[in-house]
């Protein structure tokens, strides 16, 4: 049963993916990489004498560099720091921003009222951020809390700065991590149609808020990254200091996808201490909010007076409780806040995970006359179902009793019990059958909803759940033992559930209403139906929502829905668990070849430190200041920008690339089998084994594979190998023009398709087996004796060459030759006829390029000098 669940998901999750391919992008992009400029600015404008230390560590490829705004030069009004991405223009209607932190302190309104984001065109001011308009959403557990500063744009912008408006900030406490720019419109919408989907997995931060700086830091949340670990049963603790006012907030935050509008959403709670009851004066400061981009959505309170829940006091046992927000408005973040005032002592709260679901679903597990799957009918009898009241007088009594198990779920007995001080040892109350006996573990009770003119009258407190075997007492839940309430709906209605799970088997549920010490006015309570909730492995998931029927489904670590029980892949890595790159039904998080490009993540993981999106390493150091094109290797179909793609680069000869990328894109065909692992099941031992046939190419032996050595055979930049010479702007192998509309690593200059990802006819790399064999590209016509000729025709020796001795360049041209330094520095550079000899006494040892430029080719070499 598990396999075939997890089929009905995989296909369901698939359809969706393989849409989400086309057009789906990452949400909070950071700008960065080659033709990205960070700086410091000042009312004045840039003031790069303001700042003292490296602004490089906000546009590199490490997300998780910073550089700390402290070391201005002053603190004044005015300081920030500028973004500029020369090589795009973002349109308007894009989100904005930075990721910060401020070490150990939290964000408040008072911090973002003295923040400031611009937005610029060619140096012209095009819009600001407000106090209203500028938006933040806590983020990242730990020791720090990072948070994405939000600004949602209404003209084009190539420039965003991040300024401090006033000197009485804590702008020198803050460290800015990245700018980021996103299209909100590109992010993919969950539409998984899973009950009780939690929010959790490597796309989603925790965050944590408080309201102001003098609560902050006496209040705290213990354990708080469990709340977004996957783990239903694990939690964090709201701990609230006695005796203050102010509000504080924990929630998640998910980055890679928006949940749609109709969904509920909320979190899953329960009191420290699961044997106590807890106050009306707690449950009324809760509030669940959603936000989208920082953007408050829908805000709905669990408060007296509000036509909500009305709870004076409430015994849970040992169940968890939901609170619940159906959203009116799409949202990528939820939020459960509470408000404590003064003299007040909340205490600790615990907070299991949040979670989001379409509103539909809902258990079939009432017990009904028909139509359910559970039958049964109403207990008649004095004992067991009481009467409609004598002679019209207000005592407890029961109206219409047979609605509860009548197949209209809308109708309703209303019971009534009379006001403490008149007759209050009355009592109001009913009770159900089932026609077969239902075993432990069961969640029995009764769907129930408060009158409206009970406005701060207790709920729960005379309220009791009895189950029976036909006449034997089995359990009794009660609001001072083991009586739940497993659910708050914050919607206009006040419908709540009553009950508890049964430790032994039963066939009959009573629910008896008493009016208590406390009560004052004669009390109404609806009845909707009773219900029943078989959970037969006893994994706290009932049956009608259990994917692994004899395993744990509380736990899902990548948070996509699907227990961990019931799917093949749990990965949490900083890929995304959403998007499907490449479109083979894998999502990237499970993907061991993302891209399609036959090179598995794990070998573009180029730093070794498990980490994918960091390694963004296309570039010289020295002709650029900072590295990469803005797409990690994993997801980069041209991990050098050598226009050479990376397929023609991973050592799979080209007769089997000619068989599954038939268009020469540089992507393997989707016909083409990839398992269930994402690598095309032709390039494995056998399919799914992970183990590739081919081994990783690299003609030269060094350090650097094909795909990321911009001179593959040791002596020739590949880029000039193909012809392309003509891009490459600092002489050093590599395309510097960075724009890439489809996001596939592959620079416009050379990409025959903008619009999707790879270029059909790419060359082939003159290293590979066909290249070799004379075969030509489809691209340039290179042939092998090409190849071979020109490498023939200069030589530069000796390689090494002792330090103090001279290099010699032989040719049958006139020409100049160039010494660069390893990171792209000018040496020396002199024309030459025919022979030249360059002089090494004034350089150190190590690695240098020599370009050599004649008439009829231009050739670099890498020599080393010892």
């Amino acid at each position: 049963m598990a396999k075939k669940l997890f089929e009905k998901f995989a296909v369901m999750l698939m359809v969706f993916m393989m849409s989400a391919a086309v057009t789906a992008q990452k949400g909070y992009e950071p700008i960065r990489g080659m033709g990205v400029e960070a700086k410091p600015v000042n009312n004045s404008g840039i003031c790069l004498v303001c700042y003292n230390g490296s602004m490089n560590p906000v546009i590199d490829a490490n997300l998780d560099n910073s550089v700390s705004m402290g070391n201005f030069a002053s603190l004044v009004s005015g300081n920030g720091i500028s973004v500029k991405n020369t090589n795009t223009t973002y349109p308007a209607g894009y989100i904005t921003g930075f990721n910060v932190d401020l070490g150990t302190s939290f964000i408040t309104v008072d911090l973002l009222s003295s923040l400031r984001i611009s937005t610029y065109k060619n140096g012209v001011l095009q819009e600001s951020t407000t106090s209203t308009t500028l938006l933040s959403v806590p983020a990242f557990g730990g020791a720090k809390n990072r948070i994405f500063l939000h600004f949602k744009t209404t003209r084009e912008f190539d420039e965003v700065r991040l300024y401090q408006t006033n000197v009485l900030s804590i702008f020198s406490a803050m460290n800015v991590y990245y700018a980021f720019a996103f299209d909100p419109a590109k992010v993919p919408v969950d539409t998984n149609g899973i009950c009780d989907d939690i929010i959790a997995g490597s796309g989603v931060d925790g965050n944590v808020s408080g309201s102001s700086s003098f609560i902050a830091p006496l209040s705290f949340v213990q354990n708080r990254e469990r709340i977004g670990d996957g783990d239903k049963n694990s939690y964090g603790t709201i701990v609230l200091p006695a005796g203050l006012l102010g509000s504080y907030s924990v929630g998640v935050l998910d980055k890679n996808q928006v949940y749609p509008a109709g969904n509920r959403t909320g979190f899953v709670i329960s009191p420290d201490d699961e044997g106590k009851l807890l106050s009306a004066e707690f449950l009324k400061n809760i509030t669940v909010e959603t936000y989208l981009y920082g953007q408050l959505q829908d805000s709905r309170t669990l408060s007296d007076g509000g036509g909500l829940i009305n709870i004076k006091v409430l015994g849970f046992g040992s169940g968890k409780q939901k609170v619940t927000l159906t959203a009116s408005k799409p949202f990528n973040e939820v939020r459960l806040k509470v408000t404590q005032t003064v003299g007040v002592n909340l205490g600790s709260l615990k907070v299991y995970y949040a979670f989001e679901e379409p509103a539909s679903c809902d258990c079939n597990d009432k017990i009904q006359t028909s139509g359910s799957a559970i039958p049964g009918n109403l207990v008649t009898g004095t004992n067991w179902t009481s009467g409609p009241g004598l002679f019209g007088l207000i005592l407890a009594k029961m109206v219409n009793p047979s609605a509860i198990v009548d197949t209209n779920t809308s109708n309703y007995a209303t019971a009534t019990i009379p006001a403490a001080s008149f007759l209050s040892i009355f009592s109001a109350y009913a009770t159900v059958s089932t026609n077969s006996l239902l075993p432990a573990n069961t969640y029995a009770g009764f769907t129930l909803e408060k009158a409206a003119n009970l406005i701060g009258v207790s709920v729960l407190e005379n309220i009791t759940v009895t189950l029976y075997n036909n006449n034997t007492q089995t359990d009794i839940f009660t609001s001072t033992g083991s009586l739940i309430s497993g659910n708050f709906f914050t919607t206009d209605s006040n419908k709540f559930y009553v009950g508890g799970r049964a430790t032994k088997p039963f066939n009959r549920i009573k629910v008896t209403f008493y009016s208590g010490t406390g009560v004052r006015i004669p009390q109404n309570y609806y009845i909707y139906n009773a219900f029943a909730s078989r959970d037969d492995d006893n994994d706290g998931v009932p049956n009608c929502f259990d994917q692994c029927p004899n395993g744990n489904d509380s736990i899902d670590n990548n948070g996509n829905g699907i227990p961990d029980c019931a799917e093949g892949c749990t990965a949490v890595n900083d890929k995304s668990p959403t998007i499907d790159t490449d479109g083979d039904g894998i999502v990237d998080a499970c993907d061991l070849d993302s891209d399609n490009d036959g090179i598995p993540d794990a070998l573009e993981d180029l730093d070794g430190n498990g980490k994918f999106e960091d390694d963004d390493t296309e570039g010289v150091f020295g002709p650029v200041q900072v590295l990469g094109d803005g797409i990690a290797s994993y997801l980069d179909l041209d991990s050098d920008n050598d226009g050479i793609l990376d397929l023609f680069e991973s050592g799979i000869p080209a007769s089997v690339i000619s068989q599954i990328d038939t268009d020469l894109n540089g992507i393997i065909d989707s016909n083409v089998a990839v398992g269930n692992n994402g690598i095309a099941d032709i390039l494995e031992t056998y399919p799914d084994s992970g183990v590739m046939k081919y081994p990783l190419k690299n003609t030269d032996g060094d350090d650097k594979p094909d795909f990321v050595d911009l001179n593959s055979n040791g002596v020739d930049y590949d880029l000039w190998a193909i012809g392309k010479d003509n891009l490459d702007d600092f002489g050093v192998g590599f395309i510097s023009r960075i724009n890439d509309l489809d996001k596939d690593g592959i620079q416009a200059v050379v990409d025959t398709d903008l619009v999707k990802r790879g270029a059909p006819a790419s060359p082939l790399s003159p290293y590979a087996t066909s290249a070799k064999n004379g075969l030509t590209s489809s691209a340039k016509g290179i042939t092998g004796s090409d190849v071979t000729s020109i490498a023939n025709d200069i030589s530069v020796y000796p390689n090494p060459v002792k330090s103090g001795e001279n290099l010699n360049v032989k040719s049958g041209e006139a020409g100049t030759y160039t010494v660069f330094s390893a990171q792209g520095q000018l040496i020396k550079s002199d024309k030459f006829s025919g022979n030249a000899e360059i002089n090494t006494a004034s350089l150190p040892a190590g690695v240098y390029i020599v370009k050599i430029d004649t008439k009829s080719t231009m050739k670099s070499y890498k020599i080393i000098v010892k």
